[in-house]
């Protein structure tokens, strides 16, 4: 049976092909209306979400334009009833833009008419966008006709953050309406503009008398030349100009037409621009839903808009969000891009289990935000210890002086600790808690005697953050820092340990640690890897009994062991330390991510005496670290709170209870096609897919489904707070089961 078109152009767009001219016209001749807005209306909500971007304009300068386009008012060739003025002045542009910016809308424009502006005018443009951005928190745009490159790049400088210039149709229908200049004089304005970090933003005016395939090759042009905000504007056909008298076009043909630039421009702004008022509201609704997400709200350039209150309501309505500072595109999110991130979701409040999102939905985190948030949002305790520090003080050096809170931290910290693992340095950040592992292993060699032995071992698929030398010991190849590797220091890698966790160690594994003992014992400071659980890097279990022969090794050759407990530390794998299922000590470890209960950035590295009077004892007599916030007191409070928690808890119970739970919730996918592996281990699960995913695509699935994961190559993985329910946990495994068959089955064989 032949797929339905609708069917194909979605699988199209999901895996990131570009739409046809083709594709777009088989779509309108074989689909209904309503089938075409659903279709457009999912890949909104996939690629675009839920923002909605708002903006204003000024006409800043009007009438006495030279050129001869037929729709336009301004121009000198028709005679019609607008307000004709020079430039206005800076005063004027600002109490317009704050107004405007009180009711909600984040952006503002400048638009003057015209072919070009004169460069005493542009000038005073760059003028004014300055006192903007002095005096104001919009946004500044402008449309100022066809400048040239300098103009441009003066612009930019200036501080305009978008530049407006519509090419209006397609080339060929263009040239029907404007002989004075063209679609192809436009588009170099607009490369001007990327050229200068400027946003280019164009669109164009529909029911001037051009065909759908006239707007299908606009919309597939302004994807084409990069243009991610595309004003949809309805003629206005006022009296005076060439094109009065034209029919205004009807709901359908324009409501096909907003589905067709967002098919054509999946994640762009699809923005309400002129003649909206000539549509009734129930269709301005239904293009909404159809792909329109962004507006210029207030009165356009010579005909009135729409009242801002109303217009807001009406887009919330839609279930959108206006955003009223447009700092999204000034925050970079860790592993993204500018200007095109992935998906962002904005949270309103978090308790217990749940995030609730800007938009009023409360959906599960599956991730205890990135493994730290293991006691909940919220946390009453948690809340209190804060509450009571803060009162105190929130920081002080801890250069030559101390506090109650890193002294009542550190108290209840050693009786848990590894046996001899009772020295304690308090860190800022997982990363950083690494960096100083590392240079404390140098440090005690160098103080031994060894200064040759300055290199680290480690093994392949391991992950110890993003920082300059824990990326040094992360995996090279297939880890996030391989870009980096020319650059870093170089040391020695492993294969990654075979058997997996609960099965004896494979001798091959064994043998090939031993060889690189024999091989560089004379050069390694210490050998690093994550106990039992390889995290970021590839979500692997392996046997313990590998950590065994390592500590054997290590004491053979001189060797220190150092342990990464960021992510295992606190019970994530069913012991309070990983290490715990081997038996094992290093020589140092750290601990971070829930140690704070992921209320605050907080780490440690802790070590033996030995070490540390090793180190103490060399040259310099000192260990050469000292971060500014090290032991923070508000952070220390809040976590020998969290810590305190953990000790109370049957967390062996609790933990044990929750694998269960992942075992039999993801049970369900295992053998499914598209699925390699599914495993589980404490309160860990990880289904391993055959391709890697999609993220544009799987995460908003997941948020629909009520739940947040963050998936990273093919792997899908959950690790749900301690404080979960038995119920809760069941919608977190119903939801990540769902989404994978329905992704598996559209995009993932």
């Amino acid at each position: 049976m032949p797929m339905k078109m609708t069917d194909y152009v979605e699988k199209k767009i999901a895996e990131g092909e570009r739409l046809t001219e083709g594709d777009l016209e088989k779509l309108l001749a074989s689909a209904s209306v309503e089938e075409i807005l659903d279709l457009s209306h999912r890949v909104t909500l996939r690629f675009a979400g839920k923002g909605f971007d708002t903006c204003s304009i000024i006409n800043a300068k009007s009438g006495n334009c030279s050129e001869d386009c037929k729709w336009c008012a301004q121009s000198v060739f028709h005679n019609c009833d607008i307000d004709r003025y020079p430039l206005v002045g800076e005063d004027e542009c600002v109490g317009h833009a704050i107004e405007n910016y009180r009711c909600g809308i984040g952006r503002f424009s400048i638009v003057t008419s015209g072919k070009r502006v004169s460069k005493e005018e542009l000038d005073r443009i760059c003028g004014i966008v300055r006192a903007l951005k002095r005096k104001t928190n919009v946004a500044p745009c402008v449309s100022l006709g066809l400048i040239d490159e300098d103009d441009m790049r003066k612009l930019s400088e200036a501080g305009v953050e978008r530049y407006h210039c519509n090419i209006e149709s397609s080339p060929e229908f263009f040239r029907t309406l404007c002989t004075t200049h063209t679609v192809e004089d436009k588009l170099k304005v607009l490369g001007y503009a990327v050229k200068y970090g400027i946003e280019p933003c164009s669109g164009g005016i529909v029911g001037m008398g051009e065909s759908m395939r006239d707007r299908i090759a606009m919309a597939l042009l302004l994807r084409d030349s990069g243009v991610k905000s595309i004003p949809l504007n309805i003629l206005n056909p006022i009296k005076g100009t060439a094109l009065e008298g034209r029919p205004v076009i009807s709901p359908e043909e324009y409501l096909l037409t907003v589905a067709v630039f967002r098919l054509a421009n999946p994640d762009a702004w699809i923005r309400f621009s002129g003649g909206r008022a000539l549509i009734p509201e129930a269709v301005q609704k239904k293009a909404l839903y159809a792909g329109i997400n962004a507006a210029i709200m207030g009165n356009m350039l010579t005909t009135a808009g729409a009242d801002a209150a109303s217009d807001m309501e009406m887009f919330a309505d839609a279930g959108y969000s206006c955003r009223k500072e447009h700092v999204r595109e000034h925050i970079w999110h860790p592993y993204s891009a500018l200007p095109n991130p992935f998906r962002i979701f904005k949270v309103a409040s978090a308790q217990g289990v749940r995030l609730e999102l800007e938009d009023g939905r409360r959906i599960i985190d599956g991730m205890s935000s990135w493994w730290a948030a293991a006691l909940g949002y919220n946390n009453p305790r948690l809340n209190a210890a804060a509450e009571n520090q803060i009162a105190k003080m929130s920081h002080v050096m801890f250069g030559g002086l101390v506090h109650d809170p890193a002294i009542k931290l550190a108290e209840t910290l050693l009786p848990i600790l590894p046996e001899g693992l009772d020295r304690i340095f308090y860190a800022d950040s997982g990363s950083v808690s690494v960096e100083v592992a590392m240079k404390m292993a140098i440090q005690y060699q160098v103080a031994g005697g060894r200064p040759s032995k300055n290199k680290f071992m480690t093994v392949r698929g391991g992950y110890h953050g993003d920082t300059w030398n824990a990326m040094s010991v992360c995996d090279p190849v297939g880890g996030m820092h391989s870009l980096f590797g020319p650059s870093l220091p170089v040391n020695y890698f492993l294969p990654r340990p075979s058997a997996r966790f609960g099965e004896p160690s494979l001798r091959s594994d064994i043998d090939a640690m031993e060889e690189m003992f024999e091989l560089h014992a004379d050069e390694l400071a210490a050998f690093i890897l994550e106990p039992v659980v390889q995290g970021a890097g590839g979500m692997w279990f392996y046997s313990a009994d590998y950590l065994k022969s390592a500590r054997e090794l290590c004491d053979r050759y001189g060797v220190l062991l150092v342990f990464d407990e960021i992510a295992t530390g606190f019970g994530r794998t069913g012991r309070m330390f990983a290490s715990e299922h081997a038996g094992v000590v290093p020589d140092i470890m750290t601990i971070g991510k829930a140690l704070t209960g992921g209320y605050m950035t907080m780490a440690a590295t802790v070590t033996t005496e030995k070490v540390a009077f090793t180190i103490s004892g060399g040259n310099p007599g000192l260990f050469m670290h000292g971060p500014t916030f090290m032991a923070n007191p508000l952070a220390c409070a809040v976590s020998r709170e969290a810590v305190r928690i953990y000790r109370s808890m049957d967390l062996q119970g609790t933990v044990s209870g929750i694998e269960k739970g992942l075992r039999n919730g993801l049970s369900p996918l295992k053998g499914l096609e598209g699925v390699s592996d599914v495993r589980v281990l404490g309160a860990i699960g990880v289904v391993e897919m055959e391709r890697n995913v999609d993220m544009n695509i799987i995460e908003p699935m997941f948020v629909e489904n009520g739940v947040w994961l963050r998936p990273f190559g093919r792997l899908v993985y959950t690790m749900p707070q301690f404080v979960i329910t038995e119920q809760e946990l069941s919608e977190l495994c119903s939801g990540i089961v769902s989404v994978v068959k329905e992704y598996v089955g559209k995009y993932g064989k």
